[in-house]
C-alpha cells in the first residue's frame, strides 16, 4: 500500500505549497491594495486611512523584562463581542493588516477565538507573543500569518532581560511555528553593544529559518520604557548599530531594513527615544494607528503626551482622524520607524516587505 501510493505524497506537498502560495499572494493583494489607499491619503493630506492598526489585547503578562512597565497599567480589557465590534470599525477604516500584542496575548484565555475572528474578518494577522505558553495554544492559532517572538540572546542573557523562564519553550515555540511554514521574526532589544548576544541570534536563526529585527531599547515612551541608563556610551552604541548593518549586508537574516538601520546607527542621543523634529513628517494615525487594552485609538504607542492628547473611543465614535498636531516626530521605535519608511520611501520599503513575507 505504501509503495503503490508513493507518488502521491510529493505531488500533495507541492499541490499545498502552491494553495499555500496563492492565498497568501491574495492576501498581500488585499494587503498591497489597502497600503496604497493610506499612502495615497498620507500624501495627498485626505482623511485618514490607516491600512494597519496594532491591538494591545492585555497590558497583564508572564514576565517581567526589565525595559517594560506594561504589567503595571492597569486597564479594562474587551471581552469578545467588544472586539468584534473593534475589528468591524478597524474595517470601516481601511484597516487590513491587525498586529496583536500585549503584555503577553496568551495569558487570555480566548486569544484562540480572537484570532478566529480576526481571520474571518480578513485580516492579515500578526502576533507577538514570548512563546511560553505557546504549545498550550497552537492549534487555536492557526490562523496567525506571522509571529513574532523575543530573544536577547543566549540562556543567561535573556533570562538577565526578560526574568526567570523555560528558555527552551521559546526555542520550541519559534521552531514549532517554521515547521508549520509560518513566517517568524525574532526580536532583540539591544541594552548595550553586546556583540556576542548578536552573533548568536543570529546564528540561531539562519539555522532555524527565522529572522531577526533589532530594537533599541526605549526610556522616554508613555507605555513602555524604564529611567535612563547614565551608563550608556553613545559611540560605542554607534558603532554596535553600523556592525547590525554590516551583517545585515553581508547577507544575515536580519529583518530590519537598511533605511532602519541606517536611522538608528546615525540617531544623536540613544537616551532619548521620541522627539519632535519640525522637518520630519510621522505618519501614525494616518498610515498606522495604536488601539489600547479599552479599544482607544491613537496614532501610537510611543507618542508623547498620551493619553493627554486624546483618543478616539472605536467602539463609539464614528472615525475622523486625529485633529491634532503629533507631539513628537521621530523615533528610534523599530515598528513605527519601518512603518514610517513605508510612506516615505515606498518602492524600497515595499519590496523587502513582500520579500520577507514570501
Amino acid at each position: 500500500m505504501v509503495r503503490m501510493y508513493s507518488w502521491y505524497a510529493p505531488i500533495c506537498f507541492k499541490a499545498t505549497f502552491v494553495f499555500q502560495a496563492l492565498m497568501r499572494t491574495r492576501e498581500l493583494y488585499h494587503l498591497g491594495k489597502a497600503y496604497a489607499k493610506s499612502l495615497a491619503a498620507y500624501h495627498t493630506r485626505g482623511v485618514a486611512r490607516p491600512f494597519s492598526a496594532s491591538y494591545a489585547i492585555t497590558n497583564k503578562c508572564n514576565l517581567r523584562c526589565m525595559y517594560c512597565e506594561c504589567p503595571l497599567l492597569k486597564t479594562a480589557e474587551l471581552n469578545l463581542e467588544e472586539i468584534d465590534i473593534l475589528f468591524n470599525r478597524l474595517k470601516e477604516i481601511g484597516v487590513i493588516r491587525l498586529g496583536i500584542f500585549g503584555g503577553e496575548p496568551l495569558v487570555r484565555k480566548d486569544l484562540g477565538d480572537v484570532a478566529d475572528l480576526a481571520k474571518r474578518k480578513g485580516f492579515y494577522l500578526s502576533l507577538n507573543t514570548n512563546m511560553l505558553l505557546y504549545d498550550r495554544f497552537k492549534e487555536k492559532l492557526k490562523g496567525v500569518d506571522y509571529f513574532f517572538t523575543s530573544l536577547d540572546g543566549a540562556r543567561e542573557k535573556h533570562i538577565q532581560n526578560r526574568g526567570e523562564q523555560d528558555y527552551d519553550k521559546i526555542l520550541y515555540g519559534i521552531e514549532d511555528v517554521i515547521a508549520q511554514g509560518k513566517n517568524m521574526t525574532i526580536i532583540m532589544v539591544v541594552t548595550g553593544p553586546d556583540y556576542d548576544s548578536v552573533d548568536y541570534v543570529l546564528d540561531y536563526a539562519k539555522r532555524v529559518g527565522a529572522d531577526v529585527h533589532f530594537q533599541a531599547e526605549c526610556f522616554d515612551a508613555e507605555k513602555t520604557g524604564r529611567t535612563t541608563n547614565d551608563l550608556l556610551v553613545q559611540e560605542e552604541l554607534r558603532d554596535f548599530w553600523k556592525y547590525i548593518l554590516k551583517r545585515k549586508e553581508a547577507g544575515s537574516p536580519i529583518s530590519s531594513s537598511t533605511g532602519y538601520l541606517n536611522h538608528v546607527s546615525e540617531w544623536e542621543d540613544y537616551k532619548i527615544t521620541t522627539l519632535y523634529d519640525s522637518s520630519v513628517r510621522c505618519a501614525a494615525g494616518t498610515g498606522f494607528l495604536f488601539v489600547e487594552t479599552t479599544g482607544l485609538a491613537y496614532p501610537c504607542p510611543f507618542i508623547k503626551g498620551q493619553p493627554k492628547v486624546g483618543g478616539i473611543d472605536l467602539l463609539k465614535e464614528d472615525w475622523k482622524g486625529f485633529d491634532y498636531e503629533l507631539p513628537c516626530t521621530n523615533c528610534i521605535v523599530g515598528p513605527m520607524v519601518e512603518f514610517n519608511e513605508l510612506f516615505h520611501n515606498p518602492l524600497k520599503s515595499s519590496m523587502e516587505a513582500v520579500k520577507r513575507a514570501f
